[in-house]
């Protein structure tokens, strides 16, 4: 270790020399305060041990440049030689940043108690210093891995987003809308609008307990499944005689309970997904829909909001599950709304929860709104209540008006 003496006595400059070397130190002189403050610019100098009253900067100058330096990195241990002991004279040396004090005269085994005690406060800062530097590596590490993290999450939002309505159907025998706010990048709930073919339109909308990547990943393959419309894998139309027909919304659901049911068997009983799939018939006005431990839809006519039932259990619970399907016939102007339970769960400031009955009063009494207007009414009401805060669960709206 390298150990510098800053003493304008050559005398007492040579003794502490020599006990330096004897102790194993790399000793480097400096007559003055300046030759001194020259030394440790070139060279980190770990151990300095310097006279109080020197020509060209005495040592307690000496003392505020080092100090002065270290703010840009590196500390020395500084021992004050002195011949002062008044305690005010004590105190200025402190205040200047020095560590130690001898006063002079000094015999070796004081110097050495003093420079072991350094040396063991320099051990301790290398310590520091090495841990800093670990820690602050390992930061690097974990904030790239969180950067590489935050743009695979947001890749895989925008596929999980990519499946929810990009184009509404356009037809003037009936209207739709709806809305979708995640409460994290990923979601567990997903919906669609899907046109099955001229005259009939599917609905659902799904919410897949637990949050976070395994549910969003659930929610994309629903998605998937439920927008393929077309060959012998498709669960939502089949080929008659008359060509490529709805398949009802009971059966839908107990053929994805049939497949879920043996996919999530022997994994946590939390991984399962509650569901509403409907069919529009646009001629009828008839609609069909089957839910799965699912909320019943809301049916809003002439401005009276009721809500519908609804059956449990939800899909992949039970492989041999049945499942009922319910027919709601639609008047010219008549709605209907499709939820998740993120829309009635959330809670105000004081813990109260939105609850149904807020819901379907708000959904009844926006009837003179547009349907789009509607759910945008409804979601402000919500906000409202939440505080303003941002969802603690996903929430999902879908609207329909027959025409």
């Amino acid at each position: 270790m390298k150990a510098l003496i800053v003493e304008d006595d050559r005398a007492t400059r040579t003794r502490v020399l020599a006990y330096l070397e004897e102790w194993g130190f790399e000793g480097i002189p400096a007559p003055n305060g300046e030759e001194a403050w020259a030394a440790v610019q070139k060279e980190d100098v770990p151990l300095i041990i310097t006279d109080w009253k020197m020509p060209r900067a005495d040592g307690i100058e000496l003392v505020r440049r080092i100090r002065e330096r270290e703010k840009q990195g590196g500390f020395s241990y500084i021992i004050l030689l002195t011949s002062k002991n008044e305690k005010k004279d004590i105190v200025q040396g402190i205040e200047a940043g020095a560590d130690d004090f001898i006063t002079k005269p000094f015999d070796k085994g004081e110097l050495r108690a003093r420079i072991n005690a350094g040396e063991r406060i320099l051990n301790l800062e290398r310590e520091l210093e090495r841990q800093n530097t670990e820690l602050a590596a390992a930061n690097r590490e974990i904030m790239a891995a969180n950067a590489r993290m935050s743009k695979s999450l947001l890749a895989a939002a925008q596929i999980q987003q990519s499946y929810l309505p990009s184009q509404l159907p356009k037809t003037d025998r009936a209207r739709f809308a709806w809305r979708y706010v995640p409460c994290d990048e990923l979601a567990g709930d997903t919906l669609n609008i899907v046109p099955l073919n001229d005259r009939y339109v599917g609905v659902y909308i799904v919410d897949v307990s637990g949050h976070g990547v395994p549910a969003a990943l659930l929610s994309v393959h629903l998605s998937r499944i439920f927008t393929r419309r077309d060959g012998a894998d498709s669960i939502v139309m089949r080929k008659n005689g008359k060509g490529q027909v709805p398949v009802p919304p009971r059966e839908v659901v107990a053929k994805l309970n049939e497949k879920f049911a043996q996919d999530l068997s022997g994994r946590s009983e939390s991984e399962y997904f509650t569901l509403l799939y409907g069919v529009l018939d646009l001629e009828s006005r008839e609609f069909r829909y089957t839910s799965a431990g699912h909320p019943g839809p809301v049916v809003v006519s002439h401005g009276k909001a009721e809500l519908r039932s609804a059956s449990p259990p939800a899909v992949g619970f039970f492989p041999e599950a049945e499942f009922r399907e319910e027919c709601v016939q639609l008047d010219k102007g008549d709605r209907m709304y499709f939820f998740t339970d993120g829309s009635f769960e959330l809670t105000n400031p004081a813990g109260e929860q939105f609850g149904t009955d807020r819901l379907l009063s708000q959904l009844g009494s926006t009837c003179d709104q547009s349907l789009d207007k509607s759910l945008e009414q409804v979601m402000e009401a919500a906000r409202r209540w939440h505080g303003c805060r941002e969802f603690e669960d996903d929430y999902s709206l879908v609207g329909l008006e027959a025409g």
